[in-house]
């Protein structure tokens, strides 16, 4: 039998009695280069891509792309509870905003 436990506080779920939600992420590297999604080069059709092509394929093998090869998939199960704190805050950012009060 399969014994599955959230992933945020650890609490068992027991797939008879609680649902049992599953979060997927991918993180990877969105490659947009500026120069060729323009909306001039777009209106030209007859222009010729494949050295922008080539230019960005030799940008990659120089390495200048180290973050192409640190893609990731990753897997959570979470109870309902949890389920609920990480879709209002799915990045855990803290929404405390700070009040700048004068010195009067």
């Amino acid at each position: 039998m399969l014994h599955y436990s959230c992933d945020l506080c650890k609490r068992m779920i027991d797939p008879h009695t609680d649902v049992r939600h599953v979060v997927k992420i991918e993180v990877f590297a969105a490659i947009e280069d500026q120069e060729c999604c323009g909306e001039a080069d777009v209106l030209a059709a007859d222009a010729d891509h494949l050295d922008e092509v080539e230019e960005l394929l030799d940008r990659i093998e120089e390495d200048e792309c180290d973050d192409l090869d640190d893609a990731r998939s990753m897997r959570f199960d979470l109870c309902e509870q949890c389920r609920r704190r990480f879709v209002r805050n799915p990045l855990g950012v803290s929404s405390g905003k700070k009040l700048d009060f004068s010195q009067n």
